[in-house]
């Protein structure tokens, strides 16, 4: 196997599999994961969730093992498996101990290459795909969260429709649907197997070849097309007020990322963030607040979450925008500086503790297509972000003008007036 960089292995076993491993030599347990480089931006039009019911209904069986029988076989060897489903990846994934590793990894095998879809379990399967997301519906935080991404990316593209889908949309999923989904982006795409812990890498890999065999590969998903960002507001009335902001940013691959790390550190990433000391320690009006990153192939955005009172909601939008202009103007202290590198750096290295977490690092990183660095690489493109850098992206990305909004709250008149007060908007729907 080629390493990619110490103690880290990778093989291309055929053209749509590819296979990571890194040894821990002193771990007793693996995490093992299948990550698919297709997610709900391969739903169909008017398809809207299809890739995550695919998800639910790979794990109701398959043509050897029942799903009562895969619980019981992971819960023998004292493990757990799950799945997830994002806008560009789905992922399988289990943790056991690592004289499990065969047995957990014939069932991802299995997950993955020969699901059942027995009509009576779709139809079992669809209420609880609707009863997630009634559940989303019914979180205000949730909904503030589908609104911005709908804000700034419009629901006419992939990622600003709801990886749940709706449901409406749930309930036409046929079967068909279903096995087309799976034949082009499941047998079809392209898949990447993820082994940390306890492992050789030649074991794996022999493990791997073996146990995926009969999978085909070829195909798989199709062109995406990159989101404009065009910005916009969305409002939905509810008692509480919850409030996003998001300013389209940095796609994965960008060379930039650290330093927009280190900005979303500074601005409301942490305890000791700008927005958290000035909004919830110094005012006390909001219990949360905070800012975030998100990462696509050929997108992203930097976004801004606030729950308050309806009527604190003028004061935390004008915070907000005191402080963009700050750090756009004159950037980041120093000190404020050190302390969002040490953050960044303390989550990303615990991170690296846990099989799991490593395993994660490098499915997210082999599923979107991306190098696989060394952490400390990483670490020494951490400490090379200078507050030159911070300052020019808060210029260039975070200008007001430039933000998409949802507000969830009471009314629907005045959020408009709060929302055109702090950026000039495209739509509002």
């Amino acid at each position: 196997m080629r390493e990619v960089y110490p103690g880290c292995f990778r093989e291309e076993i055929s053209p749509h599999l590819e296979l990571v491993v890194e040894p821990l030599p002193h771990a007793k347990s693996v995490a093992l994961g299948v990550w698919l480089s297709a997610g709900s931006r391969e739903d169909p039009p008017g398809k809207d969730g299809l890739a995550h019911f695919t998800e639910h209904m790979v794990f109701k069986g398959t043509e050897r093992h029942t799903a009562a029988e895969i619980a019981r076989i992971i819960d023998s060897l004292g493990g757990q498996i799950n799945a997830a489903t994002s806008e560009e990846y789905t992922v399988y994934h289990s943790t056991v101990l690592a004289e499990g590793l065969e047995t957990a990894l014939g069932i991802l095998a299995e997950l993955i290459t020969s699901p059942r879809f027995a009509p009576e379990e779709i139809e079992r399967e669809r209420g609880v795909a609707l009863e997630e997301i009634r559940e989303a519906e019914d979180s205000p935080e949730d909904v503030t969260m589908r609104l911005l991404e709908e804000a700034l990316w419009g629901d006419a593209h992939p990622l600003g429709r709801p990886i749940l889908g709706r449901a409406d949309t749930v309930a036409a999923i046929s079967h068909e649907d279903l096995r087309g989904f799976f034949e082009t982006h499941y047998r079809g795409g392209h898949k990447t197997v993820v082994i940390c812990g306890g492992i050789e890498p030649e074991v794996a890999l022999d493990l791997t070849a073996r146990l995926f065999a009969t999978d085909r590969g070829g195909g798989g998903a199709g062109q995406r097309r990159a989101p404009d960002g065009t910005g916009g507001l969305r409002i939905e009335a509810r008692p509480i007020q919850h409030i996003a902001i998001g300013f389209p940013t940095l796609p994965a691959g960008a060379p930039e990322r650290m330093a927009l790390e280190v900005l979303n550190t500074v601005l409301g990433g942490g305890m000791s963030s700008r927005l958290f000391q000035r909004v919830r320690e110094e005012r006390g009006l909001a219990y949360t607040i905070t800012s975030f990153v998100r990462y696509y192939t050929d997108a992203g955005y930097l976004g801004i979450y606030a729950a308050t009172e309806p009527k604190r909601a003028g004061e935390i939008l004008a915070i907000v925008r005191e402080e963009l202009a700050d750090l756009a103007h004159r950037g980041a202290g120093d000190e404020e500086l050190v302390r969002a590198r040490r953050r960044v750096r303390g989550l990303f290295l615990l991170g690296l503790e846990t099989p799991g977490g490593r395993m994660g690092r490098l499915g997210w990183l082999s599923a979107l297509g991306l190098p696989l660095h060394s952490p400390d690489q990483v670490l020494r493109e951490l400490e090379a972000v200078t507050g030159d850098e911070v300052r020019r992206l808060a210029a260039e990305y975070l200008a007001p003008a430039r933000a998409s909004l949802a507000m969830v709250g009471p009314g629907g008149t005045g959020l408009e007036r709060l929302a055109e007060e702090f950026v000039e908007v495209s739509g509002v729907a």
